[in-house]
């Protein structure tokens, strides 16, 4: 019984390996036929095997099979375990020498996986390689796509490309939106209705001049032609070309950058016109005119008359400072402004271009040219006016000169007949002295308006002294009490806190002269406006503070066409004697003294006032 066990212990493994090696088939390739050899032997030996298991079984014992022929023998011993060792034998002979092959062809293909794993390492870091290349390409291409959007596409400047003379052309949007059209595509599809790209230039010449040009030179600046909007209206368009050339250097590409100009040049139309008539207007005008740069104070034109006027050429003017030539002061001085503000009228001095002075009456405008802030001068001449008032001065002076001496006579013999007590008497005396007192006014007079010139010229030397301004009312109100009697108009004098003119006395500072001449034109004009039976007050105020003030009024109001230019010279209104020259003189006298002068009409009230102040003494 334990040989049966051994030997089926020896036929399962046998098995095993049987099993093992044609499991194990599929993965040969290489001796394959050795191999099978062996396979067979395998079974040939599980065979003899399992004829030795069956010895131990009497029911299946081989030698009784046959007679005495000893099969079992045989096919245990004969085909079982020879022939299966030979076979197995035979198929290590012949598989052996394989596996030495396998072991290189092993290690050659070790190296050989190697080798291609280098290899493949290589070629994937050169496919890595490559494909960032190919990525930064593509990012390049996008990139420059996107750029070409936005520099053509997305441009704000129309842009037109194509084959010069072909039917290739194309526009981004903007320059279909400078024609009117909402796209370019909307610009495309009409141009394919039409069949030619240059459909929307209505003069055909201006189109074979434009394709003619750029077949010629390789870039055209500058070319202006019409173009008809989309609304069917013609727009005047600058254009800037470049062309690209082919292989034989002919130009074949073109690229344009356009430019809608029509408001600009009927705006530059306009201007030219504008600058066209003030230049005709300016040259045409009797008195000089000079245009200024009012930051740097450069001349920027000037008219004939100005020229004419002071001698220089243009040249010598135009570019340069005006104080370097006409004006006598420096820049920091500059007269053509007074205190920020434009200078409405005033007699200035220029400088002639043969160093002589020339007055003038000067008047400065701001004016806006080109966006620049500028300064228009002009001057008038007054150099023969300035003549003649001197002259009329130097007449007034002979004048004066040559009245003074009889009226000085007549006084001097009033004076001699009234030191005639006894003789002169009664009515004589009295007109005696009403010569002489109007002699002496004749002669105040006479030198009042030569003080006024003097006042007027800005060249009378003032020395103020103490006054006592109620001795001038006084001898005001004699002078005057026929001209107020004469039209039946009270003059009522009297201080503000109601004291008498009898015993105070009002001490200013100042000239007599010049106050009984300002009181008297005053006084004057306030009786000759006041309706008859009306009065006339002169208040004055104590020398309290450092001023005096002092105001006359009466019934009446100003003409409206005065009011404004009350105390200005020749301001008179519905006198037909008047002249217009005593408000003016009583202003010159008080601003020659310091003080202050201004009038108040109301028309409710029906009444006018002067008020004047003056330094106290």
């Amino acid at each position: 019984m334990f040989d049966v066990v051994l030997e089926s212990l020896r036929t399962i493994v046998l098995a095993g390996i049987l099993v093992f090696f044609i499991r194990a088939d599929k993965d040969v390739e290489h001796g394959r036929r050795g191999y099978l050899f062996i396979k067979i032997g395998f079974l040939l030996v599980l065979f003899g095997s399992f004829m030795d298991i069956t010895d131990n079984f009497e029911s299946l014992n081989w030698t009784v099979i046959g007679g005495d022929t000893p099969v079992q023998a045989f096919l245990e011993k004969i085909v079982g375990y020879l022939a299966g060792f030979v076979l197995i034998a035979i198929g290590l002979l012949m598989w052996l020498p394989t596996l030495q092959t396998m072991e290189n062809i092993q290690d050659c293909l070790e190296k050989d996986k190697h080798v291609l794993g280098r290899e493949y390492d290589e070629l994937t870091r050169a496919l890595e390689r490559e494909n960032r290349k190919r990525r930064a390409v593509e990012a390049s291409l996008l990139i420059a796509e996107e750029r070409r959007m936005m520099l053509y596409e997305k441009a704000p400047v129309p842009i037109v490309h194509g084959i010069i003379g072909g039917n290739l052309v194309e526009w981004n949007t903007t320059f279909a939106e400078m024609l009117g059209y909402e796209s370019f595509e909307e610009l495309s599809g009409v141009v394919s209705g039409f069949g030619d790209p240059f459909f929307m230039w209505p003069y055909r010449t201006e189109a074979e001049e434009m394709l003619a040009a750029l077949r010629a030179e390789k870039v055209v600046l500058n070319y202006e032609a019409r173009l008809q909007r989309k609304d069917g209206t013609i727009i005047l368009v600058r254009m800037d070309f470049t062309t690209v050339e082919d292989r034989d250097g002919v130009n074949y590409y073109f690229y344009c950058f356009a430019e809608d100009i029509t408001e600009r040049r009927a705006a530059e139309e306009l201007l030219a016109s504008s600058e066209r008539r003030m230049k005709a207007i300016m040259d045409t005008m009797p008195i000089g005119l000079t245009l200024l740069d009012e930051k740097t104070r450069e001349v920027v034109d000037v008219n004939a008359a100005m020229l004419s006027m002071t001698g220089y050429s243009r040249e010598s003017l135009v570019g340069h400072q005006c104080c370097e030539f006409l004006c006598q002061r420096d820049k920091a001085l500059c007269p053509a402004l007074d205190e920020g503000e434009a200078v409405a009228s005033d007699e200035r001095i220029i400088r002639m271009e043969n160093g002589d002075s020339l007055p003038v009456l000067k008047s400065v405008s701001r004016v806006t040219l080109d966006n620049m802030a500028c300064l228009l001068e002009a001057f008038v001449d007054i150099s023969e006016q300035k003549r003649l008032e001197h002259l009329k001065e130097d007449v007034d002076r002979i004048i004066a000169h040559d009245l003074k001496a009889p009226i000085i006579g007549v006084i001097s013999a009033c004076k001699v007949l009234l030191m005639d007590e006894d003789d002169v008497q009664g009515e004589i005396r009295d007109i005696l002295e009403t010569i002489e007192q109007q002699g002496r006014k004749v002669l105040r007079m006479i030198g009042m308006s030569m003080t006024v010139y003097k006042m007027e010229a800005g060249s009378y030397v003032y020395i103020p002294s103490q006054v006592n301004f109620v001795d001038v009312v006084n001898n005001v109100l004699t002078e005057l009490d026929d001209l107020a009697g004469g039209l039946s108009v009270t003059v009522d004098v009297r201080f503000s806190d109601s004291t008498d003119l009898v015993s105070p006395s009002l001490v200013v500072l100042g000239q007599d002269i010049l106050y009984e001449s300002m009181v008297a034109n005053l006084l004057k004009n306030a009786i000759e406006a006041s309706p008859s039976g009306g009065t006339v007050v002169l208040e004055m105020g104590k020398c309290d503070t450092d001023v005096m003030r002092m105001a006359i009024s009466n019934s009446g109001v100003v003409p409206v066409d005065i009011r404004e230019t009350f105390f200005e010279k020749y301001a008179t209104s519905g006198k037909s004697s008047g002249t217009g020259l005593g408000t003016y003189s009583a202003s010159l006298v008080v601003k020659t003294v310091g003080g202050e002068i201004h009038m108040e009409t109301s028309d409710e009230e029906g009444r006018t006032s002067v008020f004047v102040t003056l330094p106290c003494g």
